[in-house]
């Protein structure tokens, strides 16, 4: 029986219904739900999960990104769970994932997609025994109910903003318009189902993203 560590990151986790709908598919698939956790990353946490990017240019962008606002921590087990939910998400960068993908339904554009799933059996067990140990992740028998009352709250309720989210990111990309304008934008679609969540993790979330458009406009010139 293998377990999987799924990250619901800030851009899912903040877009109330899409976060929902992403744990609904999952646990379709069959997959239990051991453990389920709302929670906001330290950067102690997110230096030590993306450890192996360390040193890289884009690393201080991840732990950016990732403690920018509220994340969903959840760990499934079941035969096969790892490459499942791999495949269910589809490729981790937005543009090349399948439309009937997880990621190309609901992702945003390039690395802002949605979740992290463990890749490997070892890696699982590493990243559980970190979200466990330093991010205070519990396993729990009742959390599978906690997951399904989340879905009842969020997943048929609002509405997906996915298309213009992504029009305005690839609008500001080829026109290179990196002004407050896009940010605004960025910040008033992100907070339009971003219930009980903190005004501030919205523009926090809004500025990672609005930090990512700048750096692809910079590459372009």
């Amino acid at each position: 029986m293998e377990r999987s560590l799924v990250i619901i990151k800030p851009d899912g986790t903040v877009r109330r219904k899409i976060g929902a709908l992403v744990i609904e598919a999952l646990r379709e698939k069959g997959f239990t739900i051991r453990a389920f956790k709302e929670m906001k990353v330290s950067k102690d946490l997110a230096e030590q999960h993306y450890a192996v990017h360390r040193g890289k240019p884009f690393f201080p962008w991840l732990v950016q990104f990732i403690t920018s606002a509220r994340v969903l921590v959840v760990i499934f087990e079941a035969d096969g769970v790892i490459q499942g939910i791999r495949d269910a998400l589809g490729a981790t960068f937005v543009q090349k994932a399948s439309p009937d993908s997880l990621r190309g339904k609901y992702g945003i554009w390039g690395g802002i997609n949605i979740a992290h799933a463990s890749d490997a059996p070892e890696t699982a067990a590493n990243e559980i025994d970190l979200w466990t140990g330093v991010g205070g992740v519990v396993e729990s028998d009742g959390a599978d109910a906690e997951a399904v009352a989340y879905i009842e709250k969020y997943a048929n309720s609002g509405v997906d903003h996915t298309l213009e989210i992504r029009d305005t990111i690839v609008k500001a990309i080829e026109s290179k318009d990196t002004s407050d304008n896009v940010l605004r934008t960025l910040e008033n679609l992100l907070g339009l189902d971003a219930r009980n969540i903190d005004d501030a993790e919205v523009t926090a979330l809004a500025e990672a993203i609005f930090a990512l458009i700048k750096e692809e406009v910079e590459k372009s010139q």
